[in-house]
């Protein structure tokens, strides 16, 4: 049978432990809070996979700005692929006005935007036509999204919202809203069939700038989709020349680049 000082001894020990369950539990959190943090900065994958961009920012930009495998990422290493080539020339290029056309649900825009903020200048015009698969002659992938979603708030998750600007429309319809404007770097990734994208490059290849950047996606892509038959690898056969950069990978996409 416990003893008065055995049973004041307990009473105290329990009054201890409840005075000290908060601050555990205060601690325990911070302390995961914080384990997770460092994981984004320690190699827990090979050195080579490793993005220049924070580990925690490339899963945000793979997870919500729906990177895919055309764009040779790794989703399992969050390595953010031919992201890391805009990402890299718009911070050595530094440009003032960048065109991107086409994108699911912003994956590029979202790269060449930070590209943007953390040079501290430049800006992104974003043109989608926002199709959906309602159309299936015209979406090549879209899922609506820009028509179902505030672009400003989407692009606010990372913090770029000031560094782009969106355009709901299609690019015959950007292209007499802003005749005169010019850029330094132009992404093609909308319309695929052989006209859409020649409409594009014929419209938009004069007004990119002397030494700036035309990037096509998808320029080995073959066959059809159910909107019709794959035409930018046409288009870059007839556009390549001896000073043209390629990256022939993955083997249904790959990125051209062409320097004016």
């Amino acid at each position: 049978m416990a003893t008065n000082d055995e049973n004041r001894n307990t009473r105290r020990m329990n009054i201890l432990k409840s005075l000290l369950r908060k601050p555990y539990w205060i601690i325990h959190d911070a302390a995961g809070a914080t384990l997770d943090r460092l994981l984004d900065f320690i190699p827990v994958y090979p050195r080579y996979h490793q993005s220049l961009i924070k580990r925690a920012l490339s899963r945000t930009l793979i997870q919500k700005y729906s990177a895919d495998e055309g764009q040779n990422v790794n989703f399992t290493q969050y390595f953010l692929g031919f992201g890391l080539i805009h990402y890299a020339i718009i911070r050595n290029y530094k440009p003032d006005n960048i065109l991107c056309i086409g994108s699911r649900k912003g994956f590029v825009p979202a790269v060449l935007a930070l590209a943007c903020r953390d040079n501290g200048k430049g800006h992104v015009d974003f043109v989608d036509a926002g199709y959906d698969v309602d159309k299936p002659d015209k979406h090549w992938g879209g899922v609506g999204f820009w028509k179902k979603h505030d672009p400003y708030a989407h692009f606010a998750k990372l913090g770029v919202s000031e560094y782009v600007s969106t355009y709901v429309m299609t690019t015959h319809a950007f292209s007499r809203s802003h005749a005169k404007k010019q850029y330094q770097y132009i992404y093609i990734d909308g319309d695929h069939s052989y006209k859409g994208v020649l409409y594009d490059y014929t419209v938009f290849w004069p007004r990119l700038q002397k030494g700036g950047m035309m990037v096509f996606h998808d320029i080995i892509a073959r066959g059809y989709l159910d909107k019709g038959l794959f035409g930018v690898r046409k288009l870059w056969d007839k556009l390549k020349t001896k000073h043209a950069i390629q990256f022939p990978y993955p083997k249904e996409s790959g990125l051209g680049i062409l320097q004016k």
